[in-house]
């Protein structure tokens, strides 16, 4: 699959040995044999937003169970055969542009677990060293897990041993219910993130039921700095202008009070605005300018002719109410001379309308100085008779300045209905 670009990529390292008393050789000193087991890995950030991601912006969602790792036979974090995984790493590319990454262990030793404190780190982006073979030495930004790993308390702790107690061991953490270990260790006891609840589990019934487990609660105390989880790897942090770095306190960049001083943008370097506006500020000639928004130029002969409107080619729609009362054969009762025409016209479509429906059908036509004009009558049934009708298929149809249009009802529904008018969509020619 294609990356995601623009994102910057981490690269993350780690050994994991037991050690165990001298085995059956020669000397005497303990030894460290590989542990092994699954190495997970969570970011803090449940999604990341990529606003300029190609080829479209993005959002994208961490995937906890597609950043398992194994431990090969040596020991080394593994990932697909190669040591290392690759972990997305933070910067203004991703929203948010800082977060931390969180890794936790399922490892063990000879059959029996060996338990291990999740703890979380940061992740910069990774450039190997100049050795293609071992791009690892002279690298930049490589996280090794031995060296992020909170380094536990070096003194030991003074004890009062008062009457024993029962005690509780919780041997790691999970996401939610259904992340739970499938195979651990009898009597293993998980604090599930998703309800802060403890869960045990017993190799006869399995883990407790989802949502009866334990509340966890300890009395109020202060926690070392080496106990903390997600902390820098140095401190403090490194000094610098980046977006990964801090300001230090007598940066002049803190202390110049000055207002923003005035500044000009050639015309190249705005950009974002609509299509128009950009089309418009990339002209380099009045020409290009014009074209950007359609306009005409100055001598343009069109702006300066002032003739009247044409005679041919304007509207010369006709509403010609025909016949009122009851509907009878013949050219109506309104107009019987019929509607002079003043102007050459073409009509391209007729609409036919009563006032009330009749019984049977109703057919009319129109009527050119009394002859019939083809292609103009329609018979409209009587459930039309109300509604409008039109005749388009037979035009168009053309006229005379002097011509008499008249409608002609050649078959009367009956019995009839009342009213008729002929709408006419005309154009001069």
């Amino acid at each position: 699959m294609a990356d995601l670009s623009p994102l910057k990529y981490g690269k993350v390292v780690g050994r994991f040995l037991a050690n165990v008393a001298d085995g059956p050789d020669i000397g005497d000193l303990p030894e460290f044999p590989p542990l092994t087991g699954r190495v997970m890995f969570t970011a803090d950030a449940p999604k990341v937003l990529v606003a300029d991601g190609e080829p479209a912006p993005a959002t994208y969602v961490q995937l906890p169970k597609h950043y398992e790792c194994q431990l090969d036979e040596f020991g080394y974090l593994t990932w697909r055969g190669m040591r290392g995984i690759r972990l997305v790493a933070p910067d203004d590319a991703t929203n948010p542009s800082d977060w931390t990454w969180k890794v936790s262990f399922d490892l063990s030793y000879d059959g029996d677990r060996v338990p291990l404190e999740p703890f979380s780190f940061t992740v910069g982006e990774y450039q190997p060293g100049p050795d293609p073979d071992n791009p690892d030495t002279g690298s930049t930004g490589l996280v090794d897990l031995t060296l992020a790993s909170p380094v536990p308390a070096g003194n030991g702790n003074a004890v009062v041993r008062g009457e024993r107690g029962r005690g509780i061991q919780i041997d790691g953490q999970a996401a939610t219910y259904a992340e739970l270990p499938t195979s651990p260790v009898d009597g293993s006891q998980y604090i599930v993130k998703s309800d802060g609840l403890l869960y045990r589990f017993d190799e006869i019934s399995g883990w407790t039921p989802d949502g009866a487990g334990v509340v966890v609660r300890g009395p109020a105390g202060t926690t070392q700095w080496t106990g903390i989880s997600g902390k820098p790897v140095t401190f403090p942090p490194t000094i610098g202008s980046s977006a990964t770095t801090a300001v230090a306190g007598d940066d002049p960049r803190l202390s110049d009070a000055r207002t923003p001083t005035s500044h000009t943008h050639p015309v190249g370097e705005i950009t974002g605005l609509t299509q128009i506006a950009d089309a418009l500020l990339g002209s380099t000639t009045e020409i290009e300018a014009r074209t950007a928004i359609s306009a005409a130029s100055a001598s343009d002969p069109r702006l300066a002719d002032a003739r009247t409107p044409t005679a041919a080619g304007q509207v010369y729609d006709i509403a010609f109410k025909s016949h009122t009362g009851t509907r009878k054969v013949g050219a109506g009762n309104v107009m019987p001379e019929g509607l002079r025409i003043e102007r050459a016209i073409s009509i391209s479509s007729i609409t036919y309308r009563g006032e009330t429906a009749g019984t049977g059908n109703l057919v009319v036509e129109l009527r050119k100085n009394g002859a019939v004009l083809s292609g103009s009558a329609a018979t409209i049934p009587a459930s039309s008779h109300g509604t409008d009708t039109v005749v388009s298929t037979g035009g168009p149809w053309t006229f005379a300045m002097g011509d008499r249009l008249t409608v002609q009802v050649t078959t009367a529904d009956n019995p009839a209905g009342r009213g008729l008018q002929a709408s006419l969509k005309g154009m001069t020619v």
